[in-house]
């Protein structure tokens, strides 16, 4: 039962979120070995595969959303001691993820045939784009598998196998990048095509690492078990619908961010990319923090144990705080060192380590509103955290497009849009969060 796993005291936070954070970092290597590879081969090489993934991560916000609230309802119902219904919602979940993935990938290919990659001012960019994408759109049916899977075993508090899952994705993605990108005396070089199969073979390795757990600890009770009943999975995607529409729109904004700064100039571009690779920094904390926020709130709601609540979030505020200072405290103290292996302009170098303390700030920020928001989310109340999210993005786009069509800014500048996003975020959370009765069961 979850009441016997799920202690609120530090250890027991470190202890669910460390294996999520630990094979989120060896994502975040995974996309920094991306970048310094392709950055070798051209800029052109990283611009385009770097938009065509930030695109590629937008549209599996549809699944993260529906498997997301996955996590809670199986968080929920372990609080409440109804384990053979988890293994339902896995059953369940897997089915419907899996036939979402393969709806994206014809969405994808539609839109590939249809000449999507003309949007880019550059041409060459467009056309990397389109190589890329056309290879790493078949990852969506192995990540949102992948994705439900995670779901059950942070929603039952056993993230450990997430992390052994995590860093075997990332070792062939690396070793896939190595081989592919630059080629060998053997393997001609593929360049962004190199890397967009790099991650399709990782994210199908993982998928069978987790798969092969699953089967070994519950058998083929996870295809086996009962489906959910229609009103049981009507009420799933009632709430996983805000979910989806908050995360496909935060992402879609931000995929919007970096076709907006294409607009300004390829170095704008460059230095973009490489600075969203440092934001992963603060991203591979909260990941894991904010998985485990859902977990503990949803569980603990379910258990009926309010009480401890405000307890367990603040501890998960100091841990996600500490974090982020520990991981990304190099963007304030010595961004040329972190920036220099990027670059060799002198320019592109001083905008680079200009742009990354305005990143540190919007991550200290971050640390703090990403806990406030997965507060909400695991309480149930996904409606209320997509209009905070969207009442964000409003002055978040207002700002950028301002600050890169209506008066172009130099690229440090152009990122103080973060600030905004965050800090919006952060009051919408709290005003919710001392307003409304979040505690009610709305599961």
């Amino acid at each position: 039962m979850i009441q016997d796993v799920l202690k609120t005291d530090y250890w027991s936070i470190l202890r669910l979120a460390l294996p999520v954070s630990a094979g989120t970092f060896m994502q975040f290597l995974v996309v920094l070995t991306d970048n310094y590879f392709l950055s070798r081969t051209s800029d052109v090489a990283l611009n385009g595969a770097g938009n065509a993934g930030v695109l590629y991560i937008t549209l599996a916000m549809i699944g993260a959303g529906f498997c997301n609230t996955g996590q809670i309802l199986i968080a929920r119902r372990m609080g409440e001691g109804q384990m053979e219904e988890t293994l339902s919602i896995l059953s369940t979940g897997l089915r419907v993820a899996g036939a979402v993935g393969l709806c994206l990938v014809l969405f994808v290919a539609l839109g590939l045939q249809a000449g999507f990659a003309g949007v880019f001012r550059d041409a060459e960019t467009g056309q990397v784009f389109a190589e890329f994408m056309g290879i790493r759109k078949w990852g969506y049916l192995p990540s949102f598998l992948v994705m439900m899977l995670n779901a059950f075993f942070m929603g039952t508090a056993r993230s450990r196998i997430l992390m052994w899952a995590m860093i075997t994705t990332g070792t062939i993605n690396v070793i896939g990048d190595a081989l592919l990108i630059e080629g060998t005396r053997w393997i001609p070089a593929l360049g962004a095509r190199g890397a967009a199969w790099a991650s399709l073979t990782a994210e199908s390795t993982g998928l069978l690492v987790l798969f092969g757990h699953a089967m070994r600890h519950h058998g083929r009770a996870i295809w086996t078990s009962s489906l959910l009943a229609r009103e049981r999975l009507n009420a799933w995607f009632r709430l996983a619908a805000p979910m989806v529409a908050q995360l496909t729109l935060t992402l879609g904004t931000w995929s919007l961010f970096f076709f907006l700064v294409e607009q300004v100039g390829v170095l704008e571009l460059k230095v973009s990319h490489i600075a969203r690779n440092f934001f992963m920094l603060a991203f591979v904390v909260s990941q894991g923090v904010q998985q485990t926020t859902r977990t503990f709130v949803s569980g603990l709601l379910g258990a009926g144990r309010k009480e401890e609540l405000h307890g367990a979030m603040r501890r998960l505020f100091v841990v996600n705080l500490c974090g982020v200072l520990l991981m990304a405290h190099g963007g304030l103290f010595y961004p040329s060192l972190l920036a220099s292996p990027f670059f060799e302009d002198p320019a592109e170098l001083e905008a680079a380590a200009r742009t990354l303390p305005v990143l540190f700030l919007a991550m200290v920020i971050y640390s703090g509103s990403s806990v406030l928001l997965s507060t909400i989310q695991g309480s149930g109340h996904t409606t209320p955290a997509l209009v905070i999210e969207v009442s964000a993005l409003v002055v978040y786009t207002s700002l950028a497009v301002t600050l890169t069509l209506i008066h172009p800014q130099p690229v440090w500048r152009i990122w103080w849009v973060e600030w905004s996003y965050f800090s919006g975020i952060g009051l919408g959370s709290v005003l919710f969060l001392l307003r409304w009765d979040w505690k009610s069961k709305v599961l």
